[in-house]
């Protein structure tokens, strides 16, 4: 073997154990904030997700669902619509996602305290909203980074449960349909607000009065079905003047 060769042999094994080397503390990091969060005692999570609910300096226009660590005795995809989101029609109604061939999102009279998706509770989560520096409008803040530094007593309380990695566990906390610690828009339940799309966006019109419809819901496939649909993310869009004309889409990665 030549000099050059040898050379050459000895950068690719390098490179392979440097890359063995970040994989295993990447995984090693995910871990540990995963057990933190299951440890988490439920008082704990709520004191969390009450400072976060409390980081907007203007209305919410919508939810993000975060974990907990309640199980239910129901194994059905049921989300209720928190009630108190202006100009939000679908407020108070139940969604049930149904899996099949396809992800069918539809309107039911079923009662839900929470939502529940295969057997887990989940807790709507506000989303930050801001006025812009010319008050003309106001936007979303999705960003765990940004929540935690724009409020100690988040921090302290995120600390409590994970010291190590505060905001990481809260990008996990935020993002249900991975098992990462970083914070990525597909991997979150989201009620109202925008969606986060995986592709192009694709925004949906209505049948009746061919106005933009608005973001219902948005639901990694992850938290809705065992096996199918994992590389999936499904919205669920309505129309505010035709409340019950809706329209479901998927976008895969």
């Amino acid at each position: 073997m030549s000099a050059l060769a040898t050379f050459a042999a000895v950068v690719v094994s390098a490179a392979a154990v440097a890359l063995v080397v970040v994989l295993v503390r990447f995984n090693q990091k995910r871990l540990y904030i995963a057990r933190c969060a299951a440890a988490a005692a439920h008082e704990q999570l709520e004191r969390i997700y009450c400072l976060v609910d409390q980081t907007g300096t203007t209305t919410s226009n919508g939810y993000v669902l975060a974990r907990t660590n309640k199980r239910v005795d129901n194994t059905a995809c049921l989300i209720p619509i928190p009630t108190g989101l202006p100009d939000f029609p679908w407020a108070g109604r139940v969604v049930e996602v149904k899996v099949a061939e396809t992800v069918e999102f539809r309107f039911v009279k079923s009662v839900a305290a929470e939502p529940w998706l295969l057997g887990r509770a989940y807790r709507p989560v506000r989303v930050a909203r801001h006025q812009t520096k010319n008050r003309a409008e106001a936007r979303n803040t999705f960003s765990p980074r940004w929540y935690v530094a724009n409020s100690k007593e988040l921090l302290e309380a995120l600390w409590a449960v994970c010291p190590k990695y505060p905001t990481e566990l809260l990008s996990y906390l935020l993002c249900v349909g991975g098992l990462s610690f970083e914070f990525e828009p597909i991997d979150q339940g989201r009620i109202g607000t925008s969606p986060a799309w995986v592709q192009d966006p694709e925004h949906q019109t209505c049948d009746k009065c061919k106005k933009r419809m608005y973001l219902v819901l948005q639901l990694p496939g992850t938290v809705i079905s065992k096996k199918a649909f994992h590389r999936g993310t499904f919205f669920f869009f309505g129309c505010r003047a035709h409340p019950n004309e809706t329209k479901t889409l998927a976008q895969f990665t």
